[in-house]
């Protein structure tokens, strides 16, 4: 069983027209958590069956800091843990467990490509404002496809927080999840990407009806399998039933 582990919401900003920031303090010593990792929260809100809806959130702040971290969340429809951490109070404790997950850095590379999709964004931000991500400093292309620049967090505020040197970062539009073109849409934009200069590692997030196929496609055009990460938020082909550690939905 994970450990339970507690923190405090220190600050809440609405970001977005569905978007909510959250700062969290410990409630003793460090997080300990790696860029491109992230915690579930267990809201304490009994679903069918009597489980706990338990929601994963990436942290979205630098590891340089570990007594503080910061998440974003956006509102899904009527979804238990996205509205209760949009109505969440400052002041308030969260029991969570975590950090988890394994989109982390490469060895060091010339050149590397970090792909995102609709909320797959905070997976990016953790990974990029990362301080190994950094320290392994390459020329690196970011890409965030999304339905509309008022998804989720607005794309100025994501432009702002990794934009350093060597570090380029574009918004695409695209067709909503689940769209019969969608797909086609993001293969041509890597197909794009990889033209211009082919990446050494590849970082994809999001979407996983769009990130497993666009894997095996950079892999066909020469970057080393296992050199990609991925981290799917939804439509993962590989979930398994619900346990610690596994990316879970954030509705």
């Amino acid at each position: 069983m994970a450990e339970a582990r507690f923190a405090r919401v220190i600050a809440a900003k609405r970001i977005g027209s569905q978007a909510r920031l959250l700062r969290l303090a410990m409630g003793g010593g460090e997080l300990g958590f790696t860029g491109g990792q992230y915690v579930i929260v267990n809201t304490g809100i009994h679903l069918d069956g009597d489980k706990l809806a338990k929601r994963a959130y990436s942290i979205i702040s630098s590891d340089t800091e570990q007594t503080e971290f910061q998440v974003a969340v956006r509102r899904i429809g009527q979804g238990p843990g996205s509205n209760f951490m949009h109505r969440v109070s400052v002041g308030a404790e969260l029991p969570f467990s975590g950090p988890w997950g394994k989109f982390l850095p490469e060895a060091p590379s010339d050149s590397r490509f970090v792909f995102a999709t609709d909320t797959g964004i905070t997976a990016t931000l953790g990974l990029v404002r990362g301080r190994l991500f950094r320290a392994l400093g390459a020329d690196t292309t970011v890409v965030w496809l999304l339905e509309a620049d008022d998804y989720f967090i607005p794309p100025s505020l994501v432009r702002e927080l990794i934009q350093t040197e060597r570090v380029t970062f574009e918004t695409v539009a695209a067709p909503p999840v689940g769209h019969p073109e969608r797909l086609a849409h993001a293969r041509a934009l890597v197909d794009r990407v990889v033209a211009k200069r082919r990446p050494d590692c590849a970082y994809l997030a999001g979407d996983g009806a769009l990130i497993y196929p666009l894997r095996d496609h950079l892999a066909g055009a020469g970057v080393p399998l296992e050199r990609i990460r991925l981290e799917a938020f939804f439509n993962n082909p590989e979930r398994r039933a619900p346990s610690a550690g596994l990316r879970l939905s954030n509705g």
